[in-house]
């Protein structure tokens, strides 16, 4: 094997960095090139580590003096351990643990809380070595960090095949869905339509007194308007509320005479209000004198009004 032969398959470059997940999915993609090329153990350091770019590769060239004195042939497990040292200490190894041990999927969808699952995973001890030791314990920690919801749908099933409880709790998350829309459109609050008032029919009651009801021969009456005011107190409603819309008067249980040519105060033709016959005579009418009732004899002398109780003879 060559390296221009391992080169046309473009095997993955690296630069350096901070975050210690790129650094190790460089490695993971390295030996999976390295395997598919089928490059001999040998040739691995020096077709991997000539991918190295930037400040990887002057941590190389640094590296390999100290680790290879004499020109010995350095094996990948050697590399591997220096540049997890360099770019995946165990204080971020330690990290990612305690991630994973506190990791909760609170508004993550079920996708992103499992996919943030596995990625903690790979770093963890306990998920090292053969899946089927660690597989009861995975899906455990997993059930742990789902949202109550939908931990109570899946919990009782006590699935142990990680694919399969992934599954279910998607599943669960979209009935989870769907249940929540449907009751949030219920209690969708009740709008009632503008521009129309409605009232109980027959009787018509409104707060603070009773309004009755138009008819045809009772005048052209409109119905007052219940504000937000008005509505929260009781009592007599305003007279204006109650005046006619023909003539604006106020004249209850009388139909409206304007433009009919009779008298407004007595409804016959011939006359007008204001030489209302009887109305006439009232203001014609003299005036009498108040009577004046005293118990007191001083009060009573001089008076033109006095009366006096003829029924009782007054004492001597």
């Amino acid at each position: 094997m060559t390296l221009a032969t391992f080169l046309k398959v473009r095997p993955p470059t690296f630069r350096g960095t901070s975050n210690p997940t790129d650094a190790d999915n460089w490695i993971q993609a390295m030996e999976r090139a390295l395997q598919a090329q089928q490059v001999p153990e040998e040739q691995w350091v020096e077709f991997g580590t000539y991918q190295l770019q930037g400040e990887a590769q002057y941590w190389w060239q640094g590296t390999r003096r100290i680790q290879q004195p004499d020109g010995a042939a350095i094996p990948w497990e050697v590399f591997r351990t220096e540049f997890y040292k360099k770019y995946f200490p165990n204080s971020a190894r330690n990290a990612k643990e305690l991630e994973l041990m506190q990791l909760k999927q609170g508004q993550m969808t079920v996708a992103e809380y499992t996919s943030k699952f596995e990625e903690l995973c790979r770093f963890s001890r306990i998920c090292q070595g053969a899946p089927e030791d660690f597989a009861e314990w995975k899906c455990i920690k997993y059930e742990g960090g789902l949202r109550s919801d939908i931990l109570s749908f899946v919990a009782p099933m006590e699935i142990r095949v990680f694919s399969e409880l992934v599954n279910k709790s998607r599943v669960d998350e979209d009935c989870v869905r769907k249940a929540a829309a449907e009751k949030g459109s219920l209690r969708m609050p009740f709008q009632r339509p503008s521009g129309r008032n409605f009232a109980p029919r027959g009787r018509n009651f409104k707060r603070g007194g009773f309004v009755p009801q138009q008819t045809q021969g009772q005048g052209n009456y409109r119905r007052p308007n219940i504000t937000a005011n008005q509505g929260k107190r009781f009592g007599k409603q305003p007279q204006q509320d109650l005046n006619c819309q023909k003539c604006g008067k106020y004249h209850p249980g009388v139909p409206c005479r304007l433009g009919l040519g009779v008298c407004y105060s007595c409804g016959q033709p011939g006359h007008i209000a204001s030489n209302y016959p009887e109305k006439k005579y009232e203001t014609g009418r003299v005036q009498q004198p108040g009577r004046v009732y005293t118990t007191s004899t001083i009060g009573a002398e001089g008076s033109e009004t006095l009366i006096r109780d003829a029924g009782r003879e007054p004492s001597r």
